[in-house]
């Protein structure tokens, strides 16, 4: 008997509906899936429908069912798409396992028929990107458990052949390790098997959540390693800061009011909220991040902060969800090394990009190619550290963009943000927090240039 996903939604008309249908055929021969609403809508959004027969699913079919319908059937994972569900998610008997994946209503779409068509189509792109990589997850796990653990997330596992670790691997496990960190409400800073939440005491088992224990001071005395000051933590709502990066990208970036600032693997909404202090009730912070837990997280924030100039956009840094050339500064802290393949971030990052625009990064950087077990440990991929590139391998990758005036320094402290990281290892020698500034041309320019200092 196949383990039973119910998606669960508000009405059952529109997102729920298309994650079933994406879900079942991703993964239909692996889990019974299956959605309900906790105030069900009677039938399928007709707009869902249509959207969904583009991509080749049909849900037609499909019927708009109570929640009450599966509370004798025995559920191993409820997975809601929408805040309100979520709500009224019921306890249901044994051991759930519970994902909290928040999309936009696309049935509250405005404007002609195409512009509502397109809001359904983002959502249902959205969902895809999500369910799809659930589902990848999903068979990477049955494979794992059929052939023995092929990889291990415990730093002290055996190690493999790097070609044993695709991308795919990677995203799943980053997407993971920060959902767990996005659920929780707090976390101190990176370590490659996580320390208890406030800094003392045994270590959780590799993998978990930090403990829920309040840990706001550590997140805090963590900024202020990276580079924030006491105003920049204040400006910020409560549970923005997590105390997660390798510097203050802001810091760096020169923002002036009025500017459209892109912030590339959000979070929480930290730096997102410092651009939109810079930029002002004129200007514009977008926020895109894969993780749906931090992506809800930061509409949160930005709700109770009052950060109307803020949006943040579920999607992937190497595919942004956002228009060409519409962008002055893009920002990102310590997320780029998460990407298996950082060529296409920086390709994205240079579309979005505006004439003269300008990107400001901080990030982990490698003094020279990673042994081959640092690089071949997925947990060390999702601790910032597997995944550094050589300086003079990003060095082409961001003259390959098409970016000038490339400036890659490490940050006056980069000894200290990394050993604050990973104690137990000394990776101070072969990575270091680096700040990585360059500028997209303008169509009148010719030679580029660089510098490392």
């Amino acid at each position: 008997m196949k383990p039973a996903v119910l998606i669960l939604c508000t009405g059952n008309s529109c997102r729920s509906q298309m994650a079933e249908g994406i879900l079942r055929a991703a993964a239909g021969d692996l889990v019974d899936v299956c959605s309900a609403g906790s105030a069900p809508a009677g039938r399928v959004h007709p707009k869902a429908i249509q959207v969904m027969r583009e991509i080749g699913i049909d849900i037609s079919g499909h019927t708009s069912k109570p929640l009450t319908a599966f509370l004798d059937r025995p559920i191993t994972t409820v997975i809601t798409v929408c805040g309100d569900a979520d709500k009224a998610c019921p306890a249901f008997p044994g051991e759930i396992v519970r994902h909290r994946w928040g999309f936009d209503d696309p049935a509250r779409a405005e404007g002609t028929e195409q512009e509502i068509l397109g809001g359904f189509r983002r959502v249902r792109d959205q969902i895809r990107l999500v369910f799809e990589a659930y589902a990848s997850g999903l068979r990477e796990g049955k494979k794992r458990a059929e052939s023995g653990p092929a990889i291990s997330h415990e730093p002290s596992s055996p190690i493999h052949s790097m070609n044993s670790i695709d991308p795919e691997t990677v995203r799943n496990e980053v997407r993971r390790h920060y959902g767990a960190i996005a659920a929780s409400d707090a976390a101190p800073g990176r370590s490659a098997v996580p320390s208890s939440c406030c800094g003392g005491g045994s270590a959780p088992t590799a993998g978990a959540a930090p403990a829920q224990c309040g840990c706001s001071s550590a997140a805090d005395s963590q900024a202020r390693t990276l580079g924030y000051s006491d105003a920049d933590i204040a400006a910020v709502p409560d549970g923005a800061n997590l105390g997660l990066g390798c510097g203050n990208p802001v810091a760096i970036a020169s923002l002036k009011p009025g500017q459209t600032v892109l912030d590339l693997g959000a979070g929480a909404g930290f730096d997102a909220f410092l651009a939109a202090e810079a930029v002002g009730p004129a200007g514009r912070v977008i926020g895109v991040d894969m993780t749906p837990e931090m992506v809800a997280k930061a509409r949160a924030n930005a709700k109770k902060g009052g950060f109307s100039q803020v949006e943040f956009r579920l999607g992937e840094i190497e595919a942004l969800p956002v228009a060409d050339g519409i962008v002055d500064v893009v920002i990102s802290n310590c997320v780029i090394n998460l990407c298996p393949d950082k060529r296409p971030v920086y390709r994205e990052a240079f579309r979005a990009l505006k004439p003269g625009g300008r990107l400001a990064v901080s990030d982990v950087v490698a003094h020279k190619e990673l042994p081959d077990e640092v690089k071949q440990n997925l947990t060390l991929h999702s601790c910032c550290l597997a995944g550094a590139t050589p300086q003079t391998d990003l060095l082409g990758i961001l003259r390959e963009a098409g970016f000038v005036d490339i400036v890659i320094r490490p940050k006056g402290n980069s000894s200290e943000v990394i050993k604050s990281w990973e104690a137990k290892r000394d990776f101070a020698d072969k990575v270091f927090a680096a700040e990585v500034t360059a500028r997209k041309p303008t169509t009148d320019e010719k030679k580029p240039c660089c510098c490392f200092s």
